[in-house]
């Protein structure tokens, strides 16, 4: 069957790239970064022959691929059975490349049905899991996928030494492939932001102040340094017309609501939950300083969105933080738990006369524009060719 005949839309020639692309999870209302990858696969099928294999989804979505195949919604033993025979499928299609997004049991999979008969296998990775403890079986089968594959695709130069030494894999096995955002989007977004309206719904005072936490509440994501940091900012540096806006949710949350009681700041943090993706440039647009005092990194994507709306960020020098920073901010990039030093750089920002504030703007806005999404789409077509 062809893409015409799947979904009536166009056909591509016999020339066309092919490529079979497995994503994770798939819900148009999810808060994650897996909301990304939905518009990237979409804008790569524009360009490409796609066979699309989502593991997890709530719904089949229509991303203008040429066949698209859910695995599972619940069972996890259903899901892995099911993948492996959509990838036979795929195969027996003639797709002979397939680019997997972090699931290493696909990758695994993918070695047999794709690696075995001629294919090139591309996994992508981007994160410090050798900073914790895993099961061990767990962890054998992951560095199984790893010597596997034909290829372990990460977000930086730094990232790929990361991984290289951790996991003794070779450099010319590992390829870089920036993380990315929707400029055109987010452009047509911010034009129907109205920011007094959003201030006003969150009762936030005039001339008041906006820091902005956007990750899980979890100390991978240093989400319990978060009052610490906010109680030096108030008491040791005196900077008190601020609220802290944290958008998540996690296992760090109920020790977080008990930190805000300890330190006296319940007018200084307000916890809002999970905001799906396509709500959380709202936030972004009223944000004076975001904040991100995380443990562990590859390459994040909120950093992407603080710089397209301007926002100048403090965060920890962890994964490929720095590497991706503008070089006006990286004087703002802290060790990981020096939450004093990092209150000092939130207060050092606050307090930046106008025409500093602006130059960091101007340089952060210019500097995302090589993650462009439609950079990304070339730059991802030419790696996997």
């Amino acid at each position: 069957m062809t893409k015409h005949q799947e979904h009536g839309k166009k056909d591509f020639s016999n020339n066309s790239q092919k490529l079979c692309y497995i994503c994770p999870f798939y819900d148009k209302d999810s808060a994650t970064h897996i909301s990304y990858l939905a518009p990237f696969i979409k804008k790569v099928a524009d360009k490409a022959d796609v066979f699309l294999i989502i593991e997890k989804a709530n719904e089949k979505p229509d991303l203008g691929t040429a066949y698209t195949r859910v695995s599972s919604k619940k069972s996890k033993v259903f899901k892995i059975i099911k993948t492996f025979f959509y990838l036979i499928e795929a195969r027996a299609k003639g797709y002979k490349n397939i680019y997997i997004h972090y699931s290493f049991s696909a990758a695994y999979l993918a070695s047999w049905v794709f690696g075995k008969t001629g294919g090139k296998v591309f996994y992508w990775n981007c994160g410090m899991p050798w900073n914790y403890k895993r099961p061990k079986v767990r962890d054998w089968f992951e560095r199984l996928a790893y010597r596997r594959i034909n290829f372990l695709v990460t977000g930086t130069d730094g990232m790929a030494d990361l991984y290289s030494k951790h996991y003794k894999i070779s450099k010319e096995k590992i390829k870089v492939m920036a993380n990315w955002i929707d400029l055109e989007k987010i452009k047509n977004q911010k034009s129907k932001i109205k920011i007094d309206d959003i201030k006003k719904e969150l009762n936030i005072k005039e001339n008041q102040k906006v820091l902005l936490f956007v990750h899980r509440l979890s100390k991978r994501k240093g989400a319990h340094h978060l009052t610490e940091i906010i109680n030096s900012l108030n008491f040791k540096f005196q900077i008190s017309n601020f609220i802290l806006l944290v958008a998540g949710n996690g296992p760090e949350a109920e020790n977080i609501k008990h930190q805000i009681t300890n330190y006296k700041l319940n007018d200084k943090v307000r916890l809002l939950g999970w905001i799906p993706q396509n709500k959380i440039g709202d936030y972004f647009s009223i944000a004076d300083v975001f904040l991100m005092p995380s443990e562990e990194e590859g390459f994040p994507h909120v950093l992407l969105e603080s710089m397209v709306y301007g926002v100048p960020f403090v965060a920890t020098d962890v994964g490929g933080v720095k590497e991706i920073t503008p070089p006006i901010l990286r004087v703002y990039i802290q060790k990981v738990g020096n939450n004093e030093n990092f209150a000092k750089a939130v207060k050092e920002l606050l307090t930046l006369k106008e025409d500093e504030l602006q130059k960091i703007k101007d340089e952060e806005r210019g500097w995302v524009k090589r993650y462009d999404i439609k950079v990304s789409v070339e730059r991802f077509l030419e790696m996997i060719e």
